[in-house]
């Protein structure tokens, strides 16, 4: 590693605001990459249903810049889309009651022998091909179902919300760290999440 000096604008001969542009043109090409590559995921709003007699999330999942996807896919990347679903009892005078949560797991990737893109999705053991990759995207994510438990924990006349938060990262990524950005927020908040309110 070489080792580096800080040289002051004057002593190298150069203005400080020359210095200061520098310093902000680099930063801007560090992160113009990033910027082209983040993407965005669209989240279709989130119902509650009765499956065979277990509270259900469903909602969908669609990625606008399909085009990028399919060019991150097929240089090698693995993209991971993770959804976490909570139902809580809402309460007047004291925090929400936490009743139950779920999650959601799939993982994207290519097969560059045969030119199929791969979704894997849970309780399968195989996982979904297509080669053309909004085929794919609607068969796997166009509606995605989270058991939370059973259907009679609700009760007549109470109010609940249900969570959802909603993310798509480098599936190898540590928590924290990605290269890539994926993320939707319903909400205008920064907190990628969905709450819905509901009366049973």
């Amino acid at each position: 590693m070489k080792n580096t000096a800080f040289i002051p604008a004057r002593a190298a001969g150069l203005p400080s605001h020359a210095l200061l542009l520098g310093a902000v043109a680099a930063l801007v090409l560090l992160l113009a990459p990033l910027a082209a590559r983040a993407q965005t995921i669209n989240l279709m709003a989130p119902s509650i249903a009765n499956v065979s007699g277990m509270l259900t999330a469903r909602f969908g999942v669609t990625v606008v810049e399909k085009v990028m996807l399919k060019g991150e896919l097929q240089d090698g990347a693995q993209l991971a889309l993770r959804c976490a679903v909570s139902l809580y009892k809402a309460r007047d005078y004291w925090l929400d009651g936490h009743l139950a949560s779920s999650s959601f797991e799939s993982v994207l990737s290519s097969d560059p022998l045969t030119g199929e893109f791969l979704m894997t999705l849970p309780g399968r053991s195989t996982p979904l091909r297509a080669k053309d990759i909004e085929t794919l995207l609607r068969e796997g994510w166009g509606t995605i179902e989270v058991s939370l438990g059973p259907w009679d924990m609700l009760e007549r006349g109470q109010k609940y919300s249900l969570i959802l938060n909603t993310s798509m990262n480098e599936a190898d990524a540590p928590d924290g760290v990605s290269r890539f950005i994926y993320f939707w927020s319903w909400d205008a908040g920064a907190d990628a999440s969905f709450q819905l309110d509901f009366t049973y």
